[in-house]
């Protein structure tokens, strides 16, 4: 179906908002390499692989660690879903 048809409608039958929606957003963050973010993340891959970790013991480079993680991580998306 068509993505805005399910969209709620304002009394002037305009599109709300997400904030008239009372609706928030789920935050995901998918690097595992990020030192600082200026919003908290509801789901955060740091907090499940270690992206210098999997560097040392694979012998990877920044960006094979950064792939490895990512790939590790979305193995276990499913659960992930399950959390939202």
């Amino acid at each position: 179906g068509n993505a805005e048809a399910a969209d709620e409608k304002d009394a002037t039958g305009g599109k709300k908002t997400r904030k008239e929606q009372k609706a928030f957003p789920y935050v995901v963050n998918l690097d595992p390499a990020v030192t600082h973010m200026p919003y908290e993340a509801n789901i955060d891959i740091r907090d499940t692989v270690h992206y210098k970790e999997l560097m040392a013991q694979y012998g990877l480079g920044p960006n094979g660690g950064l792939l490895t993680a990512v790939n590790l991580f979305a193995t276990k998306f499913d659960q992930v879903i399950q959390l939202c």
